[in-house]
């Protein structure tokens, strides 16, 4: 049986692990290198009311998949909405349903919290279909693409 839960800083040395692949995936650098650095970074993340994850477990395999949401604020989304910042199902449990499950959660916690909507910026369409079209599965429409802009801080 899979269950689904939201995080606590008691799930760092978990949700760590399915972060390293995530970003590995879609080949991004993770932020940190050093292991005890990114331990207590991603402890403090999870302290942070600002940062909400949900973690997915099966018999099998102690920790599957994640998603992680936090909270924006604009005129265009008319007021509080959820942010999708990271989602990740590792490869062997995808298409059992679990990504739909933790969507879920971020859809019950949206609720709860009042949000007007849900945005997600998904990696490129062209390569990255699969996952496109799983959003698109589930009700989200295209808003546009983003841009950013490092080394503010």
């Amino acid at each position: 049986m899979v269950t689904t839960k939201r995080a606590s800083v008691e799930d760092a040395d978990s949700l760590l692990p399915l972060s390293k692949m995530l970003f590995a995936e879609i080949g991004h650098p993770f932020p940190t290198a050093d292991s005890s650095e990114a331990k207590v970074f991603f402890r403090n993340l999870l302290k942070s009311k600002d940062y909400i994850a949900f973690i997915t477990s099966a018999p099998e395999n102690p920790a599957c998949a994640f998603i992680t949401l936090n909270e924006g604020t604009s005129v265009y989304a008319g007021g509080r909405f959820g942010v999708i910042r990271e989602f990740y199902v590792i490869e062997e449990k995808r298409s059992h349903g679990i990504g739909k499950a933790l969507l879920q959660s971020a859809i019950e916690c949206a609720q709860r919290n009042g949000w007007k909507r849900l945005e997600v910026t998904p990696p490129h369409q062209e390569a990255w279909k699969r996952t496109y079209n799983f959003y698109r599965r589930e009700g989200f429409t295209e808003i546009g693409p983003r841009l950013k802009l490092e080394c503010l801080a």
